[in-house]
């Protein structure tokens, strides 16, 4: 398996990086890569393939933030993106038995008809996520991006909006099974499942008043099971 994340700016700091390479060295029991793509490779591990951001960035806007995830389906043929802010704390290795060609996260901790549906169609919810995606000849949505860039920029505020107003509502996209992932500061402060989001970027750029810690402000034992892979 070829997993990538990404890296720019100083929110998340290389040991982000390196905890989620050790996280996977833990919980993936079968050969793989970690490639960050990233404007700042300083103290990063230096097992893990690095990559210029800049290589995912055909188009100077703000505006449709991680859109760089997309053009990984146009760069490389499969693998899976993680965003820096999950922790992987349970062995994922059979998670991609049953992989299809884009399989993202429902947000199955929310309820769909208070949180999405009521206000579906005013660009103010969304019930999917892509901290952990897998994708297989997955270019379709590289292709599609690029065939109406000018309609997406000016519509959408955010990669998830988009997926989920454009692709979700044309059936062309997959979610992971309810028991793999859990969301921290939504779900009582637990680790829960296989995977846990901590999520927070949503929280600032909507500003909702949800609880938003990161990974590295934690309760204790989170804490300490992430600390804990940068020795691995």
């Amino acid at each position: 398996m070829d997993f990538f994340t990404l890296k720019w700016g100083d929110k998340y700091g290389p040991m982000y990086v390196n905890r989620l390479y050790g996280s996977l060295k833990v919980n993936y029991k079968k050969p793989f890569t970690l490639t960050c793509y990233t404007d700042d490779s300083k103290g990063i591990n230096s097992d893990i393939f690095i990559k210029d951001i800049k290589d995912l960035r055909p188009y100077d806007t703000d505006r449709v933030f991680t859109y760089e995830k997309l053009i990984l389906t146009e760069k490389h043929e499969k693998g899976c993106w993680l965003d820096l802010d999950i922790l992987i704390h349970k062995n994922i290795t059979n998670v991609f038995k049953t992989k299809k060609s884009f399989t993202m996260i429902w947000n199955y901790w929310n309820n769909y008809k208070e949180r999405s549906l009521q206000w579906y169609g005013k660009g103010s919810s969304c019930h999917v996520n892509s901290s952990f995606v897998y994708f297989n000849n997955a270019d379709w949505i590289a292709k599609y991006t690029h065939d109406n860039w000018d309609k997406i920029s000016w519509t959408y505020k955010s990669l998830d909006k988009y997926m989920f107003y454009q692709h979700h509502r044309n059936n062309r996209l997959n979610y992971w099974p309810k028991n793999l992932i859990s969301n921290y500061n939504v779900e009582n402060l637990e680790l829960k499942n296989k995977i846990t989001l901590f999520n927070t970027s949503h929280i600032k750029a909507n500003n909702l008043s949800d609880i938003g810690f990161e990974l590295h402000q934690a309760d204790p034992e989170t804490l300490r099971i992430w600390l804990g892979y940068a020795d691995t």
